[in-house]
């Protein structure tokens, strides 16, 4: 699930500072229940601020409740990592199947009762 964070300051000069997009990927790629993570960008703002855009993956199966907790977490964690945000926006879309969700068939093992 590897990401980066766009800084979209054409000008750089309220360029994202390292520690803050390390922050913001941090939050998002360990918070439990993101799947993936897609277009990540921030804005810094005249007055500092930052506004910050991603899109989240989630699994065709995940109930929407869960969906809405996993977003607040993520929301809050990005908030405590990095007090300028102001606006953070994060769209869920359903991931795609992740990689290991079907590993072959000679990695189980099955025990019988003895």
């Amino acid at each position: 699930m590897a990401t980066s964070v766009t800084d979209d300051n054409p000008d750089q000069s309220g360029a994202l500072a390292s520690s803050e997009a390390v922050a913001i990927r941090e939050v998002i790629v360990r918070t439990p229940g993101v799947q993936s993570v897609d277009d990540v960008r921030a804005l810094r703002l005249e007055d500092q601020q930052l506004v910050i855009t991603a899109r989240l993956g989630f699994g065709r199966s995940t109930p929407v409740a869960d969906v809405v907790a996993v977003l607040g977490a993520v929301r809050a964690g990005i908030r405590r990592a990095v007090p300028a945000a102001r606006d953070i926006v994060l769209e869920p879309e359903v991931a795609a199947p992740r990689a290991d969700a079907n590993p072959p068939t000679d990695v189980f093992v099955i025990r019988g009762a003895e």
